[in-house]
């Protein structure tokens, strides 16, 4: 429950029904976005979260150990691309060759109590992750706000969650494996092979297969997340004190709206509790009253903010890999780009505005997060701390509208786009936003002669 007394999703339901007694129509049925294709008997076909990228490879591969994998390495022909758990938005895993999963290589190879480094095979899932370091007395040091994805899936992306002190995933890699197209396995780390480990900390799969990774972790600890409704403006002048006094900080801009959702997250001796958990329905209530204030001229838009700042608070407390990460079961397309931290509140005030000014009827709440700066040669934080700002469309709408009208924005702020997510640059421009993008192409080209790992979207993205 809300302090106010009242849960947000009880209030939304109520806003809806008054706008039923208003005589205001409800929005369309949605589409399943998650129904399976048919199958005729052929090879199988491959989608990924969100249903938009496909394929239909004529091989998978499940290798139960490195050897195994090295042998489909050095035997197999034609393109070869890794999936992870296909949560990445952007085009880098449809192939019509071979697909391999890492499913079979999970869990915890080895921890070390001194060091509070543990070894992990890249093909668990960040969900079993935080438990299985917790048996070692370890916990990874920040997690993305989605914990589907496999460790070597989140890292080949540099996904990341949100702490202006606290690094993507791929800066806690102390260490690494890689098997290569040509079927060696490299140990890797920033004494040995170390041009090797500072690329294939986040190589978008295109350097081979990065097995087992060491991960600099910390001792277990709990977190409270609060969470509230503020207006937008209150909480843009607040940044400076909000990301340097929260362990953890983050907020949502709603387009079309004064309104913003900060989330403030720092560490805790509360026992585990929550007052008021995460609605899996939500997006889609905001949506159809998003729909329905608009169609009340003169008064909508006020009403639509006066709602959304009656939200009131919430509060989660528990373990840290419990409390940073959320369940997200509506599903969506997404744009990402990362811009310098202090350009970020201008950037995201020019993509409201764009929204605003070109009537784009979109409500799905804009994501701002700030991540550490690092030195891994593809990171979208490399050299720079920066500001990453998350825009989304559900996945059963057409999203070109909205992210073509949007992308530009982010140019002009110099914005790096997330390798995970979709974007329209090509390696020219690539090429002028990340410092060490020549030297990786160099190292891929050494590593994959053949271009066995290259699909098309890695076609264009790398220059090959």
């Amino acid at each position: 429950m809300s302090r106010r007394g009242v849960t947000r999703r009880e209030l939304l339901l109520g806003a809806l029904a008054g706008g039923a007694a208003l005589g205001l129509p409800r929005t369309r049925a949605r589409a399943d976005s998650a129904r399976p294709a048919r199958l005729d008997g052929g090879p199988l076909p491959w989608r990924n979260w969100s249903g938009f990228q496909v394929c239909q490879p004529a091989r998978r591969l499940g290798p139960a150990s490195e050897s195994e994998l090295l042998a489909q390495l050095r035997d197999g022909g034609g393109v070869l691309r890794p999936a992870g758990a296909g949560h990445s938005f952007s085009g880098l895993v449809p192939c019509d060759g071979a697909l391999l999963f890492l499913d079979n290589l999970t869990g915890v190879v080895a921890a070390d109590a001194a060091s509070l480094q543990a070894e992990v095979w890249t093909g668990t899932r960040l969900a079993q992750l935080g438990p299985a370091l917790d048996a070692h007395g370890q916990a990874m040091p920040n997690l993305p706000d989605i914990d589907y994805q496999t460790l070597g899936g989140a890292l080949a992306t540099s996904t990341h969650g949100t702490g202006a002190l606290f690094g993507s995933l791929s800066s806690y890699v102390v260490g690494l494996t890689l098997a290569t197209p040509t079927g060696e396995l490299l140990e890797c780390d920033a004494a040995r092979n170390a041009e090797v480990f500072h690329a294939a900390r986040c190589s978008l799969g295109a350097l081979g297969a990065v097995t087992r990774v060491r991960l600099q972790n910390a001792r277990p600890f709990a977190l409270l997340e609060e969470t509230r409704f503020r207006e937008l403006d209150a909480v843009l002048a607040d940044l400076p004190r909000a990301r340097t006094e929260n362990r953890y900080y983050e907020f949502y801009a709603f387009p079309h709206s004064e309104a913003a959702l900060e989330i403030a997250t720092n560490e805790t001796e509360r026992e585990p509790y929550s007052s008021g958990g995460d609605d899996p329905d939500s997006l889609y209530l905001l949506e159809t009253l998003f729909e329905l204030t608009r169609r009340l001229p003169g008064v909508g838009s006020a009403l639509y903010d006066a709602i959304l700042l009656r939200m009131g608070t919430s509060e989660h407390a528990g373990p840290s890999y419990r409390v940073l990460t959320h369940p997200r079961t509506t599903r969506f397309n997404e744009m990402e780009y990362t811009v310098p931290a202090e350009a970020g509140p201008d950037c995201l005030r020019e993509l409201l505005r764009t929204i605003r000014e070109r009537d784009l009827p979109v409500c799905f709440p804009i994501e701002c997060r700030y991540v550490r700066e690092d030195d891994v040669w593809l990171s979208m934080f490399h050299s720079r701390p920066g500001f990453s700002i998350s825009v989304h469309q559900f996945a059963e709408q057409d999203f070109a509208p909205y992210f073509d009208a949007v992308e530009p924005v982010f140019w002009k702020y110099e914005g790096r786009p997330h390798w995970g997510k979709l974007h329209s640059l090509d390696s020219g421009r690539l090429g002028d936003l990340y410092p060490r993008f020549r030297e990786f192409l160099d190292l891929r080209r050494r590593l994959d002669p053949r271009g066995r790992l290259v699909n098309a979207h890695l076609g264009t993205v790398l220059a090959v």
